[in-house]
This record gives C-alpha cells, sequence and structure tokens, in this order.
C-alpha cells in the first residue's frame, strides 16, 4: 500500500498529492461523481454507483504504510507544479470525515503524522467531525487549509441531495468556529445546480465573505454515471420543480451552464477560481469566446505535456 499518491488534482489548484483512508463514503450524496471514477470502481468489491453511502472500506494498515513512505517522502521532496504547490490533499474519493472515521480515527492519525513530519494538508471535507481534529489542525496552523462545500445553503435540500452529510449551515459554522481559531479557509461551491441561480450564488458569497477565504472554488453539477437519475429520484418528492429542472440536464447544457455560472462568479468576488472540467468536454457545445474563457482557467498544453513527462 502507498498510501499518498500523485494526483491530476494540481489541475484544479487542489494539490499535487492525494491520500484517501477510506474506499466508499457514508455520507450517500446523489450527485457524487466520485463512485462513477476509476480509483473507486476498480477497489470497491463490486458495489454499483447507486451503492454509494451503504458501504465503507477503511484501509487497515494505511498508518503504517504511511509511517514508512514518510521516511523518505518529506516536503523538500514533495512535487510542487505551478497550481499544485505541493500540497497533500485529504481527501478526493471519499470523505476523509465520513461518520466511520470516529471510530476507526484513520484521517487523525494520518493527519497527525503528514503534520508532524512538515507538509502542507489541504483538507475537504462535508462534515462537521473535523472539529474533533481542531488541536492539530491548530498545532499546525501554517500548514493547514480546510475547506467544506458549499452549493447552497437550504438544509432540507441537502437533505434529499446528501441525506448523511452534515447540513450546510452546521458546515458553514464549522468554518466559522476554524476561522475563529486561526486557520485559514476555502469554500467549494459544488456542485452548483442546475436549478438554482445568481440568487443563490449571492447567497452562499454574502455567508462566507466574514471568514476571508483564500479561495472559492466552483464547479456546477457534473453528470457522470448514474448521478442525474439519482438526484431526480431522491428529489421527486419533497422537490417536485427541481426534479423536472433536471429531466433534460445533457452534456450540452451542462457546458453551457458551466460558462454561465462560472463568469457570474467571477465577477461577483476577485478570490472565485473557476472549476472548468479539466478534460475539456465542453468544447464541441461552447463557441469560440466561451471556450477561450474557460482554458484560461485550465492549465496550458505545455503544462499538461510537461506534467505527463514527468
Amino acid at each position: 500500500m502507498t498510501p499518498i499518491n500523485p494526483s491530476g488534482l494540481w489541475k484544479k489548484r487542489l494539490g499535487d498529492w492525494v491520500i484517501n483512508p477510506y474506499v466508499g463514503c457514508e455520507h450517500g450524496c446523489y450527485h457524487c461523481y466520485c463512485p462513477a471514477m476509476p480509483g473507486v470502481k476498480f477497489n470497491n468489491d463490486g458495489h454499483r454507483q447507486r451503492d454509494w453511502g451503504k458501504y465503507l472500506l477503511p484501509k487497515h494498515g494505511i498508518v503504517e504504510a504511511l509511517r514508512e513512505q514518510l521516511r523518505n517522502f518529506t516536503p523538500d521532496k514533495a512535487k510542487k507544479t505551478e497550481w499544485g504547490d505541493g500540497w497533500v490533499l485529504m481527501s478526493f474519493l471519499t470523505d476523509c470525515y465520513t461518520p466511520s472515521e470516529a471510530k476507526f480515527k484513520l484521517t487523525r492519525q494520518c493527519l497527525q503524522l503528514l503534520l508532524e513530519a512538515g507538509h502542507k494538508v489541504r483538507l475537504q471535507t462535508r462534515s462537521a467531525l473535523v472539529e474533533r481534529d481542531f488541536d492539530l489542525l491548530v498545532a499546525h496552523k501554517k500548514q493547514v487549509l480546510l475547506g467544506t462545500s458549499l452549493p447552497y445553503l437550504d438544509d432540507a435540500l441537502a437533505r434529499a441531495l446528501e441525506p448523511r452529510a452534515t447540513a450546510p449551515t452546521r458546515r458553514l459554522k464549522m468554518l466559522q468556529k476554524a476561522f475563529d481559531r486561526g486557520l485559514e479557509v476555502y469554500v467549494c461551491v459544488a456542485p452548483f445546480m442546475p436549478f438554482h441561480d445568481e440568487v443563490v450564488m449571492e447567497e452562499v458569497l454574502q455567508s462566507i465573505e466574514p471568514l476571508h477565504p483564500r479561495e472559492i472554488f466552483c464547479e456546477v453539477l457534473n453528470p457522470k454515471g448514474d448521478n442525474i437519475a439519482m438526484m431526480r429520484e431522491a428529489l421527486a418528492v419533497k422537490f417536485p420543480a427541481e426534479a423536472e429542472r433536471m429531466t433534460n440536464y445533457s452534456p450540452e447544457s451542462w457546458a453551457k451552464f458551466t460558462w454561465q455560472v462560472l463568469s457570474i462568479g467571477l465577477k461577483k468576488n476577485n478570490r472565485f477560481i473557476p472549476w472548468p472540467d479539466t478534460q475539456r468536454f465542453w468544447k464541441t457545445h461552447l463557441n469560440s469566446k466561451q471556450t477561450k474563457f474557460l482554458d484560461a482557467y485550465l492549465p496550458s498544453k505545455s503544462m499538461r505535456e510537461e506534467a505527463l513527462s514527468a
């Protein structure tokens, strides 16, 4: 087992490395495209995308393996790209503070090893359980960035779409507590929903402004695998209008919505970072002006070639 692995997420300015203490996630967010990604599909004991949220495979032995890896993987050896800057991300294909982390404590143990070794760690979670580890984060505050996803502040909607994740208003309070203790924070306005508009965007941006987030990422809902069908089913009972808006959410509508939402966000906040799809699948659906706009927020061709040859 190699706990820390190179990550393509430097192309989204998140980090050059990633560590996932678990396979699977108990939050069961219907919009999540992680279960459709190879890193999950080929390591999940045959579970389907619709099983997401119903299984969790702890990586037993990861703490010992990380301790061994850190003997040679020192901060000065961490690859640094123009956008990644050497950060180790916890996590991408799972939520490192999935509920069972309260029992297993794999994230806490890995986090302590990383911070004590001097690595910079970017934490991404939809859970207030991270507050348990504020002692570690505050003790190493210059090495830490703590972020959460706040696509909207509607707790009832979140209960339908993110059934076992911490409610967004509670996540906002978690970030406030972190900020009050001197931790630097960031926010992902993701996934921004096709049934939401500029008013929802403004509400989120205003709510986080007092926290002076270092970065505000944004990605619109990305259709992958079964996630759109699963969301429509989850919304149908209490949010029928929103479910109906999802009916014709095609790759073309996703591409145009990406350009529309990201251009709005940039006008509203100078720390806003567009997070368009790194594969540039939207190119076939947008005009040259729109494509050029989105291209500006992704690595250049020369950077991609350099990364591939590294």
